[in-house]
């Protein structure tokens, strides 16, 4: 059957996946893991490009010793890289450098928030591609110069061809989500040259030739991993679920068709992001398991190893509950660096410091603030809905997923973990024929023995009142 290579690269790891659609439905092997961290570069944090490229390469060629007929690569959102003949201009800076912050403000004196949300509809986060290019000193982005985020600088550097998929496009600020193209009003605020910004293009369109094999054409897929995601959840009705994908982001939203900014959707700080087969991504971002992640790191640098996610979790569970809480997207937290002292500063309650009272903090934290975030997103497409399927690696973490279910009163449909590479491989079997479209695709993908359901025990009134701690 249709075997085809995934590269699915986040902001911690990357992985080359193999993806066969079999008669007994989707099998994912993995060819090859590497780690990617952004490094300091002149004082800011950017990411290797170099070495991606040279992982990308070495697993793609081992998928296709293996059987892979195509390639596709999504990556995280919002970074970018600037092309000028043939060359790369600068470093690609990485979203989480604090200097981005510096951006709104820049960008508010050129087109006030109201008027760009009513163009874009992009939540309002340093973080944005928008405000990285307002801080860009020296403005690279000037005439013969070429824009191409993550994975579209991948995909150029093993193809040749610029282009712009539409899904991570939309997640820059500059995208109107009614057209699908970059809007000529932002730009011209912002003083950029629209020759800048190559054509958006939708999932699906054939890139060209990988590294100059004629017969590993390179597919260019949901390309922002989010999208991916989202084509990876075995929903039946879109609009009965919420969906959140859960790893070092937790995005929670919904796949909606016909969704555009307006009043309601601002005041919530709701993104509009764009999706496989014309569909909008109503949704928001909240701190996932970032904070973790960093307490491992800072953990594991204090015992020369870090501590396994099993392990912390069994100790969470025995820590009290609803102890401590703390604001999980407070702007601090979100640069490298962090650990317990600096979350410490944040917590309304008290923890006695130990590892599993700090786990059970960051995990209560975040859980309360995806259920106030599903019920704003839910209230803003006309009422509750029924499902939230929960998809990434932190789908694997039963705890949690029951936690989720009580705090959001719905039942939880966890997994895959793999939701991502699995979206990535949809787009490429759409693309060769091999699926007849993404309602059949999910349906193969809802055989997979790890889907799992959890319902609400009846401990959601706990739930409101200690989300109610994070902002009173």
């Amino acid at each position: 059957m249709t075997k085809v290579a995934a590269v699915d690269i986040g902001a911690t790891s990357g992985r080359v996946m193999l993806a066969e659609l079999t008669a007994d439905g989707p099998a994912l092997q993995e060819v090859r893991r590497f780690a990617n961290q952004p490094r300091q570069h002149d004082g800011r944090w950017a990411w290797d490009i170099s070495a991606l490229r040279d992982e990308v390469r070495a697993g793609v060629l081992a998928a296709r010793d293996l059987g892979a007929v195509s390639v596709g690569i999504d990556t995280w959102a919002v970074d970018y890289g600037v092309v000028r003949e043939g060359m790369l201009v600068g470093p690609v800076g990485a979203y989480r450098d604090p200097r981005h912050a510096a951006g709104i403000g820049v960008v508010d004196a050129r087109i006030s928030w109201s008027d760009l949300y009513a163009i874009t509809g992009i939540q309002r986060m340093p973080i944005n591609t928008i405000y990285q290019i307002a801080t860009d000193d020296p403005q690279r982005l000037t005439e013969g110069s070429t824009f191409l985020m993550v994975p579209d600088l991948l995909a150029w550097i093993f193809t040749g061809t610029m282009a712009a998929d539409v899904t991570n496009a939309s997640s820059t600020g500059m995208v109107d989500p009614r057209t699908r193209q970059w809007s000529a009003t932002v730009l011209r605020a912002l003083g950029l040259d629209q020759a800048c910004f190559p054509a958006t293009d939708e999932p699906g369109t054939i890139r060209g030739a990988f590294d100059g094999l004629s017969d590993l054409p390179l597919i260019g897929v949901a390309t922002h991993d989010t999208a991916s995601a989202f084509v990876g959840a075995p929903i039946e009705d879109r609009d009965t679920a919420l969906i959140l994908s859960l790893g070092t982001w937790a995005l929670i939203g919904a796949e909606a068709v016909g969704a555009v900014p307006d009043a309601r959707a601002q005041a919530c700080n709701v993104t509009h992001e764009l999706g496989v087969d014309g569909t909008v991504r109503l949704l928001r971002n909240v701190c996932g398991m970032w904070l973790l992640e960093e307490c491992r790191r800072y953990w594991g640098r204090q015992d020369g190893a870090e501590p396994d996610v099993p392990s912390l979790l069994r100790a969470a569970a025995d820590a009290p509950a609803f102890a401590a809480a703390f604001d999980v997207d407070a702007p601090d937290l979100a640069a490298p660096g962090q650990g317990p002292h600096t979350i410490e500063r944040h917590v309304v309650g008290a923890w006695d410091g130990s590892r599993g009272a700090v786990v059970r903090a960051i995990l209560e934290s975040m859980v309360a603030r995806i259920a106030v975030r599903a019920q704003e997103i839910a209230g803003l497409l006309g009422g509750q809905r029924g499902t939230l399927h929960v998809v990434g690696g932190a789908s694997r973490m039963d705890m949690v997923m029951q936690w989720l279910a009580d705090a959001t009163a719905m039942r939880v449909v966890a997994g895959p973990v793999e939701a991502t590479a699995l979206g990535n491989a949809v787009v490429q079997w759409q693309a060769l024929g091999a699926v007849g479209g993404l309602a059949q695709a999910r349906a193969a993908i809802a055989t997979l023995p790890e889907i799992r359901a959890f319902e609400p025990v009846g401990n959601h009134a706990s739930w409101q009142e200690f989300a109610g701690r994070l902002t009173a």
